[in-house]
C-alpha cells in the first residue's frame, strides 16, 4: 500500500476531487480527507478533564473508583470504609452549577462538581438537596426547571462562597444519608 499526501487548500480540494484518477479513489471508499490541524493525543473533552481530576483526588484520599455498568444518573461507584456511592460528575471550565430533577431520585448520589480551571481545578461534592440549597428557589422555580427538569448558570460570587464549604469535602463517601 501507497500513502499519497496531497497538499492543498480547501479552496483547492473541490477542483482536485473531480479529476477522474481521484473520483474513482473517492468512490472506492479509498480517500480520506484529513485536516492539517490534528488535535493532539493529549486534548481531551472537559468531561474527560474533570473525571481525571476527580479520580486522582479520590485515589489521593484513600477511595477506590469505578466506572458503573450501565452509565445513566451514576458515572462512577466510588467506595469508602462505609460501602460504595454513586456519583454523578458534572464538569466545567469555570465556575458552573447545574441540577436535574432526575438526580434527585436516588438520596445516596453524590453530585460532583468539577471546574476544570487552569490555575487550580476545583472539586465540590454535594447530595441533591444541598446542590439545589446553593441554587436558591428561584432557580427551580424557574420554566427551565420546572418544564425541562434542568437548569444551569454561572456561579455568582454568593453561590461561589456558599459552595466553599462543599469543596474537597471527601468525608461525604464515609456517610450514608438516611
Amino acid at each position: 500500500m501507497i500513502k499519497l499526501i496531497i497538499n492543498a487548500t480547501s479552496k483547492e480540494l473541490p477542483d482536485l476531487l473531480r479529476l477522474p484518477e481521484i473520483a474513482r479513489l473517492v468512490d472506492n471508499g479509498r480517500v480520506s480527507i484529513q485536516s492539517d490541524h490534528v488535535p493532539p493525543a493529549d486534548d481531551l473533552s472537559t468531561r474527560q478533564r474533570g473525571r481525571e481530576v476527580f479520580e486522582q483526588r479520590a485515589r489521593e484520599h484513600g477511595l477506590e473508583v469505578e466506572a458503573t455498568a450501565q452509565p445513566g444518573v451514576t458515572d462512577l461507584l466510588v467506595g469508602g470504609a462505609s460501602g460504595s456511592r454513586p456519583v454523578r460528575l458534572i464538569c466545567s471550565e469555570s465556575a458552573r452549577l447545574s441540577l436535574r430533577k432526575e438526580w434527585g431520585n436516588s438520596a445516596d448520589l453524590i453530585l460532583a462538581y468539577v471546574w476544570v480551571l487552569p490555575a487550580h481545578p476545583r472539586v465540590f461534592l454535594m447530595s441533591y438537596d444541598e446542590a439545589a440549597g446553593v441554587l436558591g428557589e428561584s432557580a427551580l422555580k424557574s420554566p427551565s426547571f420546572e418544564n425541562n427538569g434542568y437548569y444551569t448558570t454561572a456561579c455568582t460570587p454568593r453561590r461561589q462562597r456558599a459552595m466553599e464549604r462543599f469543596e474537597d469535602r471527601w468525608e461525604v463517601f464515609e456517610q450514608r444519608s438516611t
